[in-house]
């Protein structure tokens, strides 16, 4: 996938360990023993793949070789006909690709059916399962690519949706689910999460799900396979009267949250109400930061200012400043705030004697 508004090299990086996540999950099954690995979608990303994606793709999978491979194409890798699936044409002999938007029955063993559905479109709003039912005797796993309406995350988009029940009416004893990007689990269904955290708002767990059919009952248990994750850190600047007192306090957390530079990334907030002395070079600290510490983010969420002082300081230019700026800030719309907060900082800069920095 791609990582819209970093550097490339962040990027690649980032990229490597996607792929290094995909290995792990592929030698745990061989560690295992198990009969089946199933993939509930969203393996790569169809605007950023290509024939490269492909052929390492393939050749993960037919590495397998006795392990059954099932894969049930998601909303970001839907099979379509120029879709990286297609391009894995001819499949290895142990692959299944759900190629459909209709449940269609695998046998794994005697007693044993996997029904799997495949996205064919990137906005499938349709209901997962619409009725569907296993047939057959014996016991019934599902796998497909979907949301739980009953655990919506905040901002993710419903896929196919559907609920625990209807998992449970189609006779169904365990659907293993893609969709969600941290670990949660139904009474009948489960995601494991994706194998890495893609950004610092996927903060659940990221695991391997092994299921486990004996006599017809089912057990899952997770295995922790990420080993990236994504931090937060706060400092109060209140403590600190000079800009290099402060930056030497900002290194020494970071480093003391970050132990592993390029696999755990900090957002830094810089928090409280600033001396009047103090003057750091936020954007020097933030350059120099992000090349010892990839992903380093640095937030500036700390009053420069009082002013509440400021505007009642009395009969000064600087005080009719504040409070006129401080008025039209309340009638004015979201993009002019935005320029009128700007302009109040840059103007007690000034009014102070400090370096205008953008």
């Amino acid at each position: 996938m791609a990582f819209g508004g970093r550097e490339p090299a962040f990027g690649a990086k980032r990229r490597e360990q996607l792929r290094a996540a995909f290995e792990r999950a592929l030698d745990l099954a061989r560690e295992r023993g198990v009969d089946a690995v199933c993939i509930a979608g969203d393996l790569y990303e169809d605007r950023h793949a290509g024939p490269d994606t492909a052929a390492y793709i393939r050749r993960h999978l037919s590495a397998l070789d006795a392990i059954r491979v099932f894969v049930s194409p998601g909303n970001h890798d839907p099979c379509t006909a120029g879709s990286v699936y297609r391009q894995m044409q001819p499949l290895p002999a142990n692959v299944v690709i759900f190629d459909d938007r209709n449940f269609r029955p695998e046998r794994l063993a005697d007693g044993l059916t996997l029904w799997g559905l495949g996205q064919t479109s990137a906005l499938d709003h349709g209901r997962a399962l619409a009725g569907f039912s296993c047939t057959g005797d014996g016991t019934h796993l599902l796998l497909f690519h979907g949301s739980d309406e009953e655990h919506m995350p905040p901002g993710k988009e419903t896929i196919a949706p559907f609920n625990g029940a209807e998992i449970a009416s189609a006779g169904a004893a365990h659907a293993m689910v893609g969709h969600f990007h941290g670990l949660l689990q139904g009474p009948h269904h489960a995601y494991p999460g994706s194998p890495e955290p893609l950004n610092r708002n996927q903060d659940g767990e990221h695991t391997a799900s092994i299921v486990t059919v004996d006599g017809g009952r089912v057990s899952v248990t997770f295995e922790r396979i990420n080993k990236t994750r994504y931090v937060d850190a706060e400092l109060d600047v209140a403590g600190f009267g000079d800009s290099a007192a402060l930056v030497q306090a900002v290194r020494e957390k970071v480093a003391s949250s970050i132990p592993y530079p390029g696999s755990i990334f900090c957002r830094f907030r810089l928090t409280g109400a600033a001396q009047a002395s103090l003057d750091p070079d936020l954007h020097a600290l933030r350059d120099d930061m992000t090349l010892q510490y990839p992903g380093f983010e640095l937030v500036e969420d700390y009053q420069a200012f009082d002013l509440d002082a400021i505007a009642n300081e009395g009969n000064t230019v600087r005080a009719a400043f504040v409070v006129t700026m401080r008025e039209r800030m309340t009638s004015a719309d979201d993009d002019e705030r935005l320029l009128l907060q700007f302009a109040l900082r840059y103007g007690l800069l000034a009014f102070a004697k400090k370096k205008l920095r953008a």
